[in-house]
């Protein structure tokens, strides 16, 4: 992993340890096709502090669709530009153009979009590694986190 780079919450574990919870055409359809899942699942209450990834500039605050309350980060990692879409949020800390340090608060997860209503370990923070900052549907304009973290904590959390 960069060493410019964190993890987005204090213990980070994919939720329920399933494939399906991570990026790419891992989700199935009624009829067995499959369907992209843009980002990362991690396992966290409602409530529970996300940090900033890396030192940048908040690019986007805005309540979208299925995403909700939703964060996004620009920064630089080995010499390129992308975006960390924090989503599902119950709270920002941040606003548009705020500078921000790796580390540094940037809300709390909830149960917001398509994440509404969920409990207990199907509560999550939505996470994505884009490069733009606001891609539309699909796979298009994100890359898989594991580019930036070299690591998926499905069977093992990794902690801060």
């Amino acid at each position: 992993m960069d060493p410019d780079i964190q993890w987005p919450l204090a213990h980070n574990v994919i939720r329920w340890n399933k494939v399906s919870n991570t990026f790419g055409m891992v989700r199935h359809n009624a009829d067995g096709s499959k369907r992209p899942h843009q980002g990362w699942d991690f396992e966290a209450l409602e409530g529970t502090p996300c940090f900033a990834i890396a030192d940048g500039k908040v690019a986007l605050i805005k309540t979208i669709g299925d995403y909700g309350n939703t964060v996004v980060l620009g920064f630089k990692s080995r010499g390129e530009t992308y975006y960390a879409a924090y989503a599902h949020l119950s709270a920002m800390a941040v606003k548009a153009g705020d500078a921000v340090t790796r580390g540094s608060k940037i809300g709390l997860t909830g149960c917001t979009g398509n994440a509404k209503g969920m409990t207990g370990r199907d509560q999550h923070l939505h996470f994505e590694i884009r490069t733009e900052p606001a891609p539309g549907r699909g796979l298009a304009g994100r890359i898989s986190p594991l580019k930036i973290f070299r690591a998926v904590p499905l069977d093992k959390a990794i902690d801060l």
